[in-house]
């Protein structure tokens, strides 16, 4: 997991928020059901010559709900509870596993992997629930919206491979989450969100123009996405964005995710742009805190 430690003052922020509503359905879910009534009332029915009287049709009656939609509503509940009880229960062991390791000497990397594992786990229900109910109609963070601003064809892509919806319930979680002891559960946040955004340029062709454009004109949550553009797709990366997300980075996230790219994507630079990115590392005191920026600097400097 990433570290997420501000690189600086708070420069920016996400805004942008307005409702989220879905279509309504149109009775009866387009069903013919009503033009095959129509059909029989204006069709002449045969005749019975017994009788003279016509020959019954078929029956239409109204349609039932499956017997089975109560049940499965149901055992959907009951699934969602179980769930609940694991991660909570998982979260709890993880964390109590990393004050253990307080007093039997376990590396400080360890504790911390361990007790981020704890806490994303033991909020997890609760990060689901707001998903849930920012689909449901509440307000969220309109992250794709923000990113068409200045890459229009990359937000349309996104919304083609149906990751709009997600992306903005991630985003708008992770700007409400505020205070020293959500850094970490903000870290695994984001990097979902990078990870997601880092598989679509893995199968699509994002243009390199408008991934440079969204670092450099996006907030600080659309710079960091344009860093997993480029984890996805080597060929996207570009050298300038890399020193100033290295120098000036708004958030540890982003800081942390240029290094990867950096040691990811050595053999794409030429001498004079490597030479520029170890200059750029060695200018930025913020590496001392995080360990994983460390770990990944120190790799850097032995290339």
């Amino acid at each position: 997991m990433s570290d997420d430690r501000p690189a600086g003052p708070d420069r920016g922020s996400t805004s942008g928020s307005w409702p989220y509503t879905q279509e309504p359905v149109p009775p009866g879910g387009g069903s013919d059901l009503h033009t095959f009534e129509l059909h029989q009332a204006t069709t002449p029915q045969p005749t019975n010559p017994q009788h003279g009287s016509p020959n019954p049709g078929p029956s239409v009656g109204p349609r039932r709900q499956p017997a089975t939609q109560s049940s499965t509503d149901s055992t959907l509940r009951r699934l969602s509870v179980v769930a609940r009880i694991l991660w909570l229960s998982a979260g709890g062991a993880l964390c109590a596993a990393a004050i253990v390791g307080l007093f039997v000497g376990v590396g400080e990397v360890e504790l911390l992997i361990v007790l981020g594992g704890g806490v994303v786990l033991a909020i997890m229900p609760a990060v689901v629930d707001r998903i849930r109910s920012m689909k449901a109609g509440h307000f969220e963070i309109q992250l794709i919206e923000q990113i068409a601003g200045n890459a229009r064809k990359s937000a349309e892509m996104l919304r083609r491979l149906g990751m709009e919806h997600e992306l903005d319930a991630y985003a708008t979680i992770y700007t409400e989450m505020r205070g020293a002891e959500l850094t970490e559960v903000r870290g695994a946040m984001l990097d979902r969100i990078v990870q997601r955004v880092s598989n679509a340029s893995a199968v699509e062709k994002f243009d390199r123009g408008e991934v440079k454009d969204m670092f450099t004109l996006g907030s600080p949550i659309v710079r960091v996405l344009a860093l997993g553009l480029m984890e996805g797709d080597l060929s996207l990366i570009d050298s300038e964005v890399l020193v100033e997300a290295l120098k000036r980075p708004l958030t540890g996230n982003e800081h942390y995710h240029a290094l990867k790219l950096v040691l990811g994507g050595w053999g794409h630079f030429s001498a004079a742009e490597r030479a520029k990115l170890k200059d750029a590392i060695d200018s930025n005191q913020q590496i001392q805190y995080g360990p994983g920026r460390r770990e990944l600097a120190e790799r850097i400097r032995k290339l």
